[in-house]
């Protein structure tokens, strides 16, 4: 059986008096040093290793599901990737654990898993993408040749929603043109932005409050007041029952015939707009969704004889956005064929297999070492939590300044981080002090005992419940918050809210299982996992998710503590790894 918690600090203390007495003998600046931080030398590369692995994982896997998207896979075979790579991987961990376990070395395993791990998953950079990059909607300024009432329509993207109702929008409109395209060919709009020869302007120089409806000396304006005032304010009604988003994730949302929707169509009349010569067909491709009609304005003379020219004969004018509007729609990709999704299969499951051999087996590597040195696994852990923490942001960042270069999305950065992290990290194991491991004898025998034991078996299945919901957010929340328009800084910035937040709690993890029991602490995670799924299907903003992600210290953080600690109250120490690795399949791989 494992070491008691009183039998591990007593060993530490013992270690540390032992250096306070070398010290005495040699204070150097670097003894002095560990001495006064109380630090255990042997689990110094633990900690460096620790810090730099999860590091990596941060750095590329978060980003693996949009980086999918942007080689042209498609949410189905995105789907189809996770739901089979947990039947191709949930081998390994209990493989890698029966080798050490059996033949008792570590190193080997761990070193060959980190390196061909690097190669199998950069090796999925060398397929190329597939993105077109995401483009500015245009506005479309529509004017009702009898009414003369004025309506802007435009498309808020296809997987994004149209204000409400009560809400007030302004724009500064520039480069209107006719957009009657069955009347003949239109005039091309300048291409310099600057000339406002062409500008329908709305523009809010500085805020004025909103003016009273009822207010006529508004509405009536004189040439002199006109000169001294420079803000334009216009009040739009934005109309009700609007269409819904055209697809979601990727995936285009099927609409019910018997909705009320309301478009330009029902508008303006089909008849009203083909006699004047706009092209019905190619407005619906643009999916004007949002409209409104502009109730109140205080345009300068100037700008409404300019609306009043370009309708004169187009009642349709197509505009850019200068300022105001909507958001720059996201990416759209072309979709790849087979041959690209089998070899993209193949390299991902190679890499997962790799991938799961190094990092799980270093659970049992670090509960071996503070076994033998001392120490405490939460707060050991708690370097694994800072590495993810710095890593993704960076790698973000590098991201978003690559993409800005090149002209799309390139995710090289990721790619190269996890590399040259994963080679820190195979270096810094070889020079681990692990040394040998006893080998198990009766390891089949006492196998198929735990497996009989009915607490373990559903030990092993909560572990995978908690795994299933772990495994639906990681697919699945990068791509959701892409369609909310998050730059990948902020993506990255979720994983380290999810991990900073969880530091206090890998740091008093001990006392935490202690006070409240391991059991509870996966009981909480369980109410965690319903708070985070809940929470993120009600914000409509990207930046509101940090909340839900500081819930992660929960949900698999602590938990990941909780649950392999008490594999060493479970388990045999011949079996320890094992076990872990059962663990680590059923919650990282059957469960995700």
């Amino acid at each position: 059986m494992a070491k008691s918690l009183d039998d591990i600090s007593k060993k530490y203390n013992e270690d540390n008096t032992s250096m306070e007495e070398d010290t005495e003998d040699s204070p150097g600046c670097w003894q002095r040093m560990i001495v006064f931080f109380r630090i255990n030398p042997n689990l110094i590369m633990l900690k460096v290793t620790l810090f730099v692995m999860y590091g990596a994982t941060a750095s590329l896997l978060p980003y693996l599901t949009i980086h999918m998207q942007s080689i042209g896979l498609t949410v189905p075979e995105i789907s189809f990737v996770y739901l089979a790579l947990p039947f191709t991987t949930f081998l390994s961990p209990p493989i890698t654990g029966f080798l050490v376990d059996r033949f008792g070395e570590y190193k080997p395993v761990v070193i060959t898993a980190l390196i061909l791990n690097a190669a199998f998953h950069h090796s999925l950079l060398l397929i190329p993408h597939q993105e077109t990059p995401g483009v500015m909607p245009s506005a479309y300024v529509m004017r009702h040749p009898i009414k003369r009432s004025v309506e802007i329509w435009w498309s808020p993207c296809p997987s994004r929603e149209c204000p409400d109702e009560d809400e007030q929008v302004d724009f500064v409109l520039d480069r209107c043109d006719d957009h009657c395209m069955l009347s003949g060919p239109t005039k091309s709009p300048t291409n310099d932005p600057s000339d406002d020869q062409d500008d329908i302007d709305f523009h809010i120089s500085h805020k004025i409050n909103p003016p009273n409806l009822s207010n006529s000396s508004f509405l009536n304006i004189t040439d002199d007041e006109e000169v001294y005032n420079d803000a334009a304010f216009f009040l739009i009604e934005v109309h009700d029952d609007l269409g819904e988003p055209k697809e979601q994730l990727g995936i285009e949302m099927e609409r019910d015939d018997n909705d009320t929707v309301t478009d330009f169509r029902t508008r303006f009349g089909e008849k009203l707009l083909i006699a004047h010569g706009v092209n019905i067909t190619a407005l619906d491709k643009e999916d004007l969704r949002c409209g409104g009609l502009v109730m109140l304005h205080n345009m300068t003379k100037l700008s409404q004889q300019r609306l009043e020219t370009l309708s004169a004969d187009c009642m349709v004018q197509k505009c850019d956005f200068r300022k105001g509007g909507p958001e720059i729609c996201p990416p759209d990709y072309k979709e790849s064929d087979d041959k690209t999704f089998y070899i993209y299969f193949f390299l991902r499951f190679m890499g997962t297999i790799m991938l799961s051999a190094g990092v799980t087996i270093m659970d049992p590597i670090a509960l071996t070492m503070i076994q033998k040195y001392g120490g405490d696994f939460g707060r050991e852990r708690l370097f694994s939590s800072i590495g993810m923490a710095i890593f993704s942001p960076i790698t973000g960042m590098l991201i978003d300044m690559r993409s800005k270069q090149v002209g799309y999305t390139d995710y090289s950065a990721a790619f190269y981080t996890y590399d040259v992290l994963l080679l820190i990290s195979a270096i810094t194991v070889a020079v681990m002090p692990l040394g040998a491991k006893l080998p198990a004898d009766n390891l089949l025998h006492d196998l198929v005992n735990i497996i009989k034991m009915p607490h373990i078996i559903i030990f092993i299945f909560f572990l995978f419940l908690l795994g299933n919901f772990w495994g639906f957010i990681e697919s699945y929340l990068f791509l959701y918050l892409k369609e909310l328009g998050a730059p990948n800084f902020l993506l990255g910035i979720t994983v380290t809210v999810g991990t900073l937040s969880s530091i206090p709690f890998l740091y008093g993890a001990e006392a935490i299982t202690s006070r409240i029991g391991h059991v509870n602490v996966i009981i909480i995670a369980f109410f965690s996992h319903a708070a985070r799924l809940v929470g993120y299907s009600f914000i409509e903003d990207s930046w509101w998710c940090f909340p839900f992600e500081a819930m992660e210290s929960l949900s698999v953080h602590l938990m990941w503590v909780a649950a392999a600690t008490y594999c060493a109250m479970l388990a045999p120490k011949s079996l320890l790894a094992t076990l872990i690795g059962v663990l680590g399949m059923a919650h990282f791989s059957l469960g995700q």
